[in-house]
């Protein structure tokens, strides 16, 4: 069974943001998971931040995580490697699994670590990164396992975001006779 958040390593970059593997682990993790799992964050995004209504026990807490932009040097290296690894019949949105370990040897960092990335969250809880906004972070990553160029236009100054359609097919709509073709 693959990872149910960060199932590709574009989706894994922002899940490493907050699952730390040294210390302690963080106790809001599975609440925080549990939220994203049961789809209490919607998400809005824009080049440069997300957006978030996160729906806990009947409360809407409303989450802000602005992203900085790629500087220059690291968007021009940004669009050379994509343009280089990307096939053009990749379907939209999609983007080679390896394209990201090239980012990474390249030094062009995928997501933001909580420290570099300013987020705000209007609950009162103490504990900051707070669960709503560690749900948006792993409703994120889901987002952008979906669709691994949502990462890119996160990081690309005036890029415009193309969230992952929300349309589901139930399987009895399907036509088992037809479903392969001829």
């Amino acid at each position: 069974m693959g990872a149910e958040f960060g199932s590709t390593p574009w989706g894994r970059a922002w899940v490493r943001t907050i699952e730390s593997t040294s210390g302690l682990p963080d106790p809001s993790l599975p609440k925080a998971r549990s939220l994203a799992r049961n789809h209490a964050a919607t998400l809005t995004i824009a080049a440069g931040h997300v957006s978030a209504e996160v729906v806990e026990a009947d409360v809407v807490h409303r989450v802000r995580i602005d992203v900085p932009a790629w500087r220059e040097p690291t968007r021009t290296n940004a669009l050379r490697l994509i343009t280089a690894a990307t096939p053009r019949e990749l379907a939209a949105g999609d983007l080679p699994d390896a394209l990201e370990a090239d980012f990474r040897r390249h030094g062009v960092d995928i997501a933001v670590r909580p420290e570099g990335r300013t987020s705000t969250c209007d609950c009162r809880a103490r504990r900051r990164p707070c669960v709503h906004v560690l749900a948006t972070v792993y409703s994120l990553a889901q987002l952008v396992d979906e669709r691994p160029a949502l990462a890119v236009d996160l990081r690309s100054p005036g890029a415009t975001v193309t969230l992952p359609s929300a349309d589901w097919i139930r399987v009895t709509d399907l036509d088992a006779a037809d479903f392969y073709g001829d």
